[in-house]
């Protein structure tokens, strides 16, 4: 590419970040933004956003015990955000789905201060849990003998 074209990448992350990358090489120029929103996402991300472990087997174990709200709580605490598609098909892999239906129906109602939504990059809508929500799935885990780090 010829050394006089100057090439300017602008990114829009969330509502307050915007990011602008310039230089001649396209590629220096992609590394360069994806380098700096790596760092973003560790330095400001959720912590269950960072350790997205899967839920653990002795959670597992007691799902058939929990209500839908409870569920949704410990696939977003242990998991990260999720889409109603996403939390649909997951609960049903670990043995207690949480329905399209109530999903559908009570989702905000239910878990209103909760959870918060996000539109993704492919237009659908991904749900995460708030700081109360987080402390909420806490208390629910504790409830049933899960110890947290």
């Amino acid at each position: 590419m010829d050394e006089g074209v100057s090439i300017t990448l602008e990114l829009t992350v969330g509502q307050r970040l915007k990011l602008t990358v310039t230089g001649s090489d396209p590629r220096s120029v992609v590394r360069a933004a994806k380098e700096v929103l790596d760092v973003i996402y560790v330095e400001l991300a959720p912590p269950q956003e960072q350790q997205r472990q899967g839920v653990p087997p002795s959670v597992i174990e007691k799902l058939p015990k929990m209500s839908n709200k409870e569920i949704v709580l410990t696939l977003l605490y242990f998991e990260g955000e999720m889409s109603k598609e996403a939390i649909n098909q997951r609960s049903k892999e670990l043995g207690k789905e949480v329905t399209k239906e109530w999903l559908d129906k009570k989702l905000y109602t239910e878990m209103e201060g909760l959870i918060s939504s996000v539109e993704s990059g492919e237009g659908h809508k991904l749900y995460r849990l708030t700081v109360y929500g987080r402390q909420k799935a806490e208390e629910v885990l504790r409830s049933l003998g899960i110890s947290l780090p």
